[in-house]
């Protein structure tokens, strides 16, 4: 109850935001177990002199105290006018790890031995000079799939003197997606296309219709360059082909019937995977969504974040 009550007041008060400054609203300040220490021994110095009537003993007591109410200021002033915006984001399967970009924005002065972590998580320590930005990427486990969004930031520092402790809870809005976890299957849940026949690597097996020609890039296959027309003085190109439809596979959901929800979909990122390494063209049907056939990156790119956003809401 306890927890639920500081949860809704957290809200309130450090609402979730693409961009946040630090201020006198945002910042708490407690000292840490040296500064508490250290209060206790200014504390029995200044019984001690009063004790023994000795203004060397009080002198050195009211010295601490005035060092500690400076490094109470310096300390939030450390955290003080720090941004902090919402980056990119790296998806992953679930079961590991995704990370998200936390970009520090210093406009005036520098702010230095910051130690950023989400909640429950190990922490990062960054720095950060006057007038530039830093990009820190932090691990987020991945514990379903779907659209995750992180738990508060916690922004820390005990800069300069370790006596106090500043820190904010800031509530980034940023996502990570979590594809589902693999699941190997020998039956390969598509329609259209010839499984085996299609094994061969692209332009190998003759099956590919020509597309056209473009300018050759150093790295591309010299099998594919077209050296008739280089002959001719066309310059030098690189022929494409374009594999026909029935070459490609069309990888279902409602062909794993019977299985529940995840499984479908940890069968489908499967073949998604297996089929991008293979560098095979594919196309991907789901429940009011589809996927057009392509292949390389970008698609197996599209196919993952779709699985991960299906029945999900942002």
């Amino acid at each position: 109850m306890v927890r639920d009550a500081w949860q809704r007041w957290l809200d309130r008060r450090l609402p979730r935001a693409r961009q946040v400054r630090l201020d006198q609203r945002r910042i708490f300040i407690l000292p840490t177990g040296y500064g508490y220490l250290y209060l206790l021994v200014a504390v029995l110095l200044f019984f001690g002199g009063i004790n023994y009537e000795n203004n060397l003993i009080l002198g050195l007591c009211f010295l601490m105290i005035g060092l500690f109410v400076v490094a109470i200021l310096h300390t939030y002033r450390n955290l003080s006018g720090l941004i902090l915006r919402a980056g990119g984001g790296r998806s992953g399967f679930v079961g590991g790890q995704g990370s998200l970009e936390v970009v520090l924005i210093a406009r005036r002065r520098g702010h230095r031995a910051l130690w950023l972590r989400w909640l429950d998580q190990p922490a990062q320590e960054a720095s950060v000079e006057g007038g530039e930005e830093l990009g820190v990427w932090l691990n987020l486990p991945l514990s379903r799939r779907g659209v995750l969004r992180p738990p508060r930031l916690r922004v820390e520092s005990r800069y300069p003197l370790g006596l106090l402790r500043a820190w904010s809870l800031v509530a980034l809005d940023q996502v990570c997606l979590a594809w589902p976890r693999p699941q190997e299957s020998r039956d390969c849940p598509a329609r259209g296309g010839d499984r085996e026949r299609r094994a061969a690597p692209t332009g190998q097996n003759g099956s590919e219709e020509f597309r056209g020609l473009r300018g050759y890039v150093p790295g591309d296959a010299l099998t594919q360059v077209d050296w008739k027309g280089f002959a001719r003085g066309r310059g030098l190109n690189v022929k494409l082909f374009e594999e026909p439809a029935s070459g490609r596979l069309w990888l279902r959901y409602d062909l794993l019937e019977g299985l529940p929800l995840e499984q479908r979909l940890s069968i489908l990122c499967y073949w998604v995977v297996r089929l991008s390494d293979e560098n095979r063209p594919f196309a991907l049907t789901l429940p009011g969504a589809t996927l057009a056939p392509a292949r390389g990156g970008e698609q197996r790119q599209r196919a993952l974040d779709l699985l991960a956003r299906h029945g999900e809401v942002d």
